[in-house]
């Protein structure tokens, strides 16, 4: 397939870019989605110096594979896990698996970009499925199972969903995901990206890992680069039958994790203490954004990550502008086909205080 009909993955803006356009020192990104804290115990192995650079990386990290499934749970055990250079390295090993010039992925609208470069990579024919277009729904612009199985043919042979989505933020229930994977040929794969599901409530929103034993068509991806705040390290992770990550394994280069990213996820998975501050400043946060935006009368979608999507209208790239000036950089959307929507992480209490403060000038309001 000719590069020209690959839509390049365009990421959040550099903040030395930034910095050098609109001459300012500070900077406040939050386009990335990236947990503003680093674990104490993560930053004390890495200052240590005492690092074996020299030498090759576990290219069978067996031990943090049995952290990661005992942590996830459901009698998952190493066998069932395998780990990738971020968890988008996964869903290229399941993408290079599964398609082929004469197949079909399923994408939902408004999807993480990546799925849609990987899937053209492969020569495979991309569908996309329609959104939720209820605006009463909480699921509002996000995943709608209907869609997505209506548009199942003879030749689709992989489907897409992340939950929760990026960059809807919205929450698809296990129970309607469980009843969809229930109608479907085992010749078709999904994939449940799970990046953000940390960030959901354990006591209510299951993880979809409690369906892999039940259907064996399943792959379900994770992620350090959120909560865990490793995002620089680039590790993630895919779970799945024993006999599909065996088959997965042979499209894994042998080093394709470092050796900080692995040691630095084991500590991190194991820092209960500092994933539970993650969530609780992200809660918070979440939380005074939504009450700014009900004061505004801002619409946002749904709110089960650490970022919120706002709609802005005709004022998108005058708000996106305004802000980058001010030194404080949100994601526009235009390539979700979202061009009057704007993206913004949720940072720390000094940021998102910063941003609010802005969101207020820039619509008038006093301060």
């Amino acid at each position: 397939m000719a590069a020209k009909n690959i839509t390049k993955y365009t990421p959040g803006f550099n903040i030395s870019d930034v910095q050098k356009k609109y001459n300012i020192k500070k900077i406040i990104k939050l386009s990335s989605n990236e947990n503003p804290f680093i674990s104490d115990k993560v930053s004390k192995y890495i200052n240590n110096t005492k690092h074996s650079l020299n030498l090759y990386p576990d290219s069978k990290p067996n031990k943090l594979q049995s952290i990661i499934a005992r942590n996830v749970g459901f009698k998952m055990n190493e066998k069932n896990i395998i780990l990738g250079n971020g968890s988008n390295e996964i869903l290229e090993f399941i993408t290079r698996q599964t398609l082929n010039s004469s197949t079909e992925a399923i994408i939902p609208k408004h999807s993480f970009l990546v799925y849609e470069i990987i899937s053209k990579l492969q020569d495979a024919k991309i569908v996309v499925s329609k959104p939720d277009f209820n605006k009463d729904s909480p699921n509002y612009l996000g995943i709608d199972l209907d869609s997505v199985k209506n548009k199942i043919s003879t030749n689709t042979r992989l489907i897409f969903l992340a939950n929760p989505a990026n960059p809807t933020g919205t929450y698809i229930k296990l129970s309607e995901i469980d009843r969809f994977l229930s109608s479907l040929p085992q010749k078709i794969t999904v994939i449940i990206d799970e990046a953000y599901y940390e960030y959901l409530n354990p006591n209510k929103d299951k993880s979809a890992v409690s369906l892999i034993k039940k259907y064996k068509n399943l792959f379900v991806t994770r992620s350090f680069s959120k909560i865990y705040g490793l995002a620089s390290l680039r590790i993630g992770y895919g779970i799945s039958s024993e006999k599909n990550i065996e088959k997965l394994r042979l499209y894994k280069q042998p080093f394709n994790t470092n050796l900080f990213a692995q040691k630095a996820a084991e500590i991190a998975i194991n820092d209960h203490h500092f994933v539970n501050e993650s969530k609780k400043n992200n809660d918070s946060a979440l939380f005074d954004l939504i009450q700014l935006f009900d004061e505004l009368s801002i619409r946002y979608l749904g709110t089960h990550c650490n970022f919120i999507t706002f709609e802005v209208g005709k004022d998108s790239k005058a708000l996106f502008e305004y802000l980058l000036k001010k030194g404080i950089v949100v994601r526009p959307l235009e390539n979700y086909k979202l061009s009057t929507y704007l993206r913004v992480s949720l940072g720390t209490r000094t940021e998102m205080n910063t941003f609010k403060k802005q969101l207020k000038l820039f619509y008038h309001v006093k301060v």
